[in-house]
């Protein structure tokens, strides 16, 4: 009977996955988490990031200007109370300007509101309040407040039912809607944004405690039906023409500075992989030519800074709405006039780009930084996940291309595996290495002797799994494949970074046939190279915490079952929550334990059976 259950709690939690269909081919699947939210949140342990203080903001001069610019995940608790929109540079298609704000179905731990809401199901999700503005002025002051938003960008596409809407607190109503937006889709080659003004003449704005909230409905069991929300900008003295801003700043994050990959080990690396040139994306958001300079600075892994700083000079930048992005090779273009050294061991540089044009409205935009890896592995990601790809056939393989310069052993394959509804712990796979034949992947080289389960891990670096090889494979230099083949017809959902594209290069294969990926984006599969005493020592130990210990159903409401190995019939067993805090503390004596009194959220599970401590993570959700 207990199997039963499982089975069916497995099936209705496929069922209820968003995009999933019965393809025999690469299939493109939404995000149910956010591991870079999710990894700070373990960082802060839960802190909250609530202003203790809510203190009232006065306009000034500049007004509330709000970009979104900084390093997230979280917005600025300078501007804003709550913390459950996510801030990055990724999610965007063609940002007014550098970081925007993503609404979908996720809370402040990275994690669905509800894991068990169907993918047709709509309901508020995301808020982003702002604290108290001081606007005791005159209405014929001219108040106005203005933003971008964009659905989906690199995202999800929010769907009819879904809707983004902006409120204002009245002085006697409350919180009122002023606008809304229902959800749409945007095509491929579409990167337009909705520019937004409203005037503010109500006098029951006009208070020194005048707030404002931007809140989303959504499906609130993913990282589903995006929004993107950039430039809010609150200030007097304005006009319903008042539609462009003067501030000249960086779009994107600075691209890896190797021609192929985003990060290589450094015995692969010379002096070729560089590139003669990196790009940067800048954009003048005023209606008149401004006068800016571009310089940037390289700096090592002790941050000191070396022997070289490029000027570009400085040149006159013309409107965006003139001539769209800026083409000015030396700012836009410029020579990377340093060659990192072939290394004797792995190091790491930062290249930090600097904007500057005045007046200008935002300097937080003005500056961006790029770190560039030479350690030991192959990455052609940039470590964020925007999407996933998955297989729905038994026995289907995924496979990335790489190229060994000189011999050297393959030790580790690192994994990031999105989660989503399904267990997808109790499915497993083979780690694969294959040769190459002319453009596809060959013979294969290796295949492990274990199957391996993906795992979930908040703790480990951008939450990528490390999975060991039997014995280091030493391979020569060449063309090479890894990969997996799948023992399960479900999804087991690799995460995909939507910034970089390396499509080319990764191959699946359903029918005996190799086929090229349909879709942009590059895999976040690391191989990991290196002798044997650069590991000694080293252990995946959330890997092999989690190996023998499988609970579920999971997501649970009042019993977790447990599947264990051991000699032992009572077992010592813990609870705890994200923080750290133990919330059950008993003995195992029968092969269940009772979570009922838990209250909704993510656990670690603890089990100690007197020689070693095992770990696994669930879901409790309501009954």
């Amino acid at each position: 009977m207990r199997i039963s259950t499982y089975r069916i709690c497995v099936i209705l939690a496929f069922l209820f996955s968003v995009n999933f269909g019965f393809s025999q081919g690469l299939v493109e699947n939404e995000l149910t988490t956010n591991p870079v939210i999710a990894k700070k949140y373990y960082d802060f342990k839960g802190a909250s990031r609530i202003p203790t203080v809510i203190d009232t903001l006065s306009l000034g001069t500049n007004g509330f200007l709000e970009d979104f610019s900084y390093v997230g995940p979280y917005p600025d608790t300078n501007l804003w109370i709550d913390n459950k929109v996510f801030i990055n540079r990724d999610f965007a298609k063609a940002p007014v300007t550098l970081g925007i704000a993503t609404f979908e179905g996720l809370d402040e731990t990275g994690y669905p509101y509800d894991f068990t809401a169907g993918p047709t199901t709509s309901a508020v999700a995301d808020y982003l309040t702002s604290k108290p503005i001081d606007l005791n002025y005159p209405a014929t002051d001219s108040l106005y407040f203005s933003f971008y938003c964009q659905p989906q960008g690199n995202g999800n596409a929010p769907e009819s039912l879904d809707s983004l809407v902006l409120q204002f607190k009245h002085s006697v109503s409350g919180w009122k809607n002023v606008w809304a937006k229902k959800g749409s889709t945007l095509s491929a080659s579409d990167s337009t944004w909705d520019f937004v003004m409203i005037s503010i003449t109500d006098t029951a704005y006009l208070k020194e405690d005048f707030q404002f909230r931007f809140f989303n409905r959504a499906t609130i069991s993913g990282n589903t039906d995006h929004w993107n929300l950039d430039y809010i900008y609150l200030n007097r003295i304005r006009n319903k023409n008042d539609t462009t801003f003067e501030d000249v700043s960086f779009v994107y994050r600075t691209p890896s500075l190797l021609n192929t990959y985003s990060a290589m080990p450094w015995k692969q690396y010379d002096t070729t992989d560089m590139k003669a040139v990196y790009s940067t994306t800048i954009r003048n958001n005023h209606t008149t030519i401004k006068n800016g300079s571009f310089i940037y600075k390289i700096y090592d892994d002790l941050g000191t800074q070396l022997n070289t700083t490029y000027s570009g000079g400085s040149f006159n930048l013309d409107p965006y709405s003139v001539v769209g992005y800026i083409n000015y090779s030396p700012f836009t273009s410029p020579p990377i006039n340093y060659n990192i050294p072939v290394q004797t061991a792995a190091k790491r540089f930062m290249i930090e780009s600097i904007l500057n044009s005045a007046p200008d409205n935002e300097r937080g935009n003005d500056t961006v930084r790029h770190i560039q890896d030479l350690t030991n592995y192959f990455a052609y990601d940039d470590g964020t996940a925007e999407n996933s790809f998955g297989l729905s056939t038994l026995g289907a393989q995924l496979a990335e291309q790489f190229t060994l310069k000189v011999a050297d052993s393959l030790q580790f394959v690192d994994i990031y595996f999105n989660p989503f509804l399904t267990n997808t712990t109790i499915y497993s796979f083979n780690i694969q290495v294959w040769s190459n034949a002319g453009g596809v992947p060959g013979i294969a080289l290796y295949t492990g002797t274990d199957a391996e389960t993906p795992d979930y891990s908040q703790v480990t670096h951008n939450q990528f799994i490390r999975y060991k090889l039997d014995a280091p494979l030493y391979l020569t230099p060449g063309i090479f494949y890894v990969g997996f083949t799948q023992n399960t017809n479900q999804f087991l959902n690799i995460g995909v970074d939507k910034n970089t594209n390396s499509q080319s290069k990764l191959f699946y294969n359903v029918t005996g046939t190799w086929n090229p990926s349909p879709f942009f984006g590059s895999l976040m599969l690391h191989p990991v190279f290196g002798g044997y005493s650069e590991f000694t020592g080293i252990a995946d130990a959330q890997k092999q915490a989690t190996s023998e210990l499988m609970v579920y159903p999971n997501p649970a409401n009042d019993r977790l079952f447990i599947n264990y190995k051991s000699e032992n019939q009572k077992l010592n067993f813990s609870i705890s929550d994200l923080l750290g805090k133990i919330i059950i503390n008993d003995v195992i004596e029968s092969d269940y334990i009772d979570i009922s009194m838990l209250e909704s959220g993510v656990y670690f599970i603890s089990l100690n059976n007197g020689n070693k401590i095992s770990i696994a993570k669930f879901i409790k959700v309501k009954q």
